[in-house]
């Protein structure tokens, strides 16, 4: 039988109310005093996070390697793999203002570090910034049209929510509460994963983290 899974991350925020707290599966319990040991979630990549005052923190940019051309820097939830699932979050960008690429991703589907899907935030738009992303054993591939708005291009919290139904492959990215979709794209490569967030090659924060969905 499908579960729904309802996932809060309240690092340094109040007491959820009962009634969310009955929905949960699972807490979220970072250790704030050792920053490299972030027990909820799998690194992956040559970034550096951390957890504190409420935020995840990438704080280290990673570096691309090796032979795929993928994201450098992922933080990937520690839960079951979804089939169905919405990714909210506030999320910003703390790489200078003068860096014109300068991004933050959200995962989802991840089954290994070379096959996922990313939707790519950035202060630009051309072929390999600004959409949605597949990574599929190969160098990733852009499965959007390619005609989003920048909207990373200042320094400021954006609240960003992803939907995606594995069973479809209908992708639906929405920026700043905007009943308009900022992203859209249609693909059923990968069916299910975990969810995380990351970064090309840049640093950021994420707050205010919601997951929520079907489970595989």
């Amino acid at each position: 039988m499908k579960k729904v899974i309802l996932v809060v991350f309240c690092i340094g925020f109040a007491a959820l109310p009962g009634s969310v707290l009955a929905q949960q599966k699972s807490s979220f319990k970072p250790n704030l005093d050792t920053p490299s040991r972030i027990n909820e979630w799998e690194v992956d990549g040559s970034g550096l996070w951390k957890t504190s005052d409420g935020r995840l923190t990438l704080w280290k940019a990673g570096v691309p390697s090796g032979q795929i051309r993928r994201p450098a820097a992922l933080a990937i939830f520690k839960g079951k793999p979804f089939r169905q699932v919405t990714i909210e979050a506030d999320i910003r960008c703390t790489a200078p203002l003068d860096v014109i690429r300068r991004d933050l991703d959200v995962v989802f589907a991840y089954e290994s570090p070379s096959r996922f899907y990313y939707v790519h935030l950035s202060a630009t738009s051309d072929s390999v910034h600004n959409g949605i992303f597949l990574v599929n054993n190969a160098n990733r591939v852009r499965i959007d049209g390619g005609k989003g708005k920048p909207q990373l291009k200042d320094s400021t919290w954006h609240h960003v929510r992803v939907e995606r139904d594995g069973s479809t492959g209908q992708i639906k990215v929405f920026v700043d509460r905007s009943g308009k979709a900022a992203l859209e794209a249609k693909d059923t490569t990968i069916c299910c994963g975990r969810v995380g967030f990351g970064s090309f090659d840049d640093t950021g924060e994420f707050r205010r983290i919601s997951i929520k969905g079907i489970e595989q």
